[in-house]
């Protein structure tokens, strides 16, 4: 058995996935599915099919498919897909698959990426990868949403800041740093549980609009709107979040 003094080294999303839905027991998920439904609402009415990329424990997937939608879940990390197949019922079907490189065999209304997710993509040939997947798996009144966080997220409520939680039988501490020159963030997350350490390292890139935009029309999409956090107001130098939407050009 590993001593909690040494902790072995994980991939993201494997060992906080049995405790990834308490550690964030404070996301409105409901408020989160509405606006996204609303954005769907506005600019893909109609939308039987819809994809998410990147989504983990399976919240957002279970209140579309209870909502009568067929929805599809990719993601890759197996542990978070396990939790997410407790929920996985009606319409609603999950896939271990890389954001970067998927296929679907049917094209899809609206497809969406939320919680960060994209800032996970720390390049810019990753997120001209999983662009091109998406246009491919797009028809020509398809929709794609998603958001990116912001660095005033990063100073306000992450850099240099760590967080510890206990969690049932085990404790997490989450250490943040944000270095601006490269506009990487760096997260480990220690948890210990029943005697053994796990310690993983997330990184995330800090996108400008301007770029997002870039490589937008760069792979063939156009956008439809860029709003800050739950609105349809432009983001703010406050904004905690910035959503865009486009479709094919």
């Amino acid at each position: 058995m590993r001593h909690a003094g040494i902790a072995e080294t994980m991939k993201p999303y494997t060992g906080i996935a049995p405790v990834y839905d308490s550690l964030l027991r404070h996301v409105d998920y409901q408020e989160w599915y509405e606006y996204i439904l609303s954005l769907m609402n506005r600019y893909a009415p109609g939308a039987e099919t819809i994809l998410e990329l990147g989504c983990g424990t399976g919240r957002f997937g279970s209140k579309f498919s209870n909502a009568g939608y067929t929805i599809y879940g990719i993601d890759r990390s197996m542990e978070m897909l396990r939790v997410a197949r407790t929920r996985a019922f009606m319409n609603f079907r999950i896939f271990c698959a890389d954001i970067t490189a998927f296929h679907t065999a049917r094209k899809i209304d609206f497809i969406f990426s939320v919680h960060d997710t994209m800032n996970y993509l720390v390049t810019r040939s990753e997120v001209m990868r999983l662009l091109r997947c998406v246009r491919e798996c797009m028809h020509d009144d398809s929709v794609f949403m998603f958001d990116i966080t912001t660095e005033h997220n990063i100073y306000r409520n992450f850099d240099g800041k760590t967080s510890r939680h206990v969690i049932r039988n085990s404790s997490v501490e989450w250490s943040n740093s944000y270095d601006a020159k490269s506009r990487l963030v760096r997260s480990v997350l220690r948890v210990e549980r029943d005697g053994a350490a796990e310690e993983e390292e997330h990184l995330q890139r800090i996108y400008a609009v301007d770029e997002m935009k870039s490589m937008l029309e760069a792979g063939g999409l156009a956008l439809l709107g860029v709003f800050g956090d739950f609105s349809l107001d432009p983001p703010t130098e406050d904004t905690i979040m910035i959503n865009f939407v486009a479709r094919r050009a």
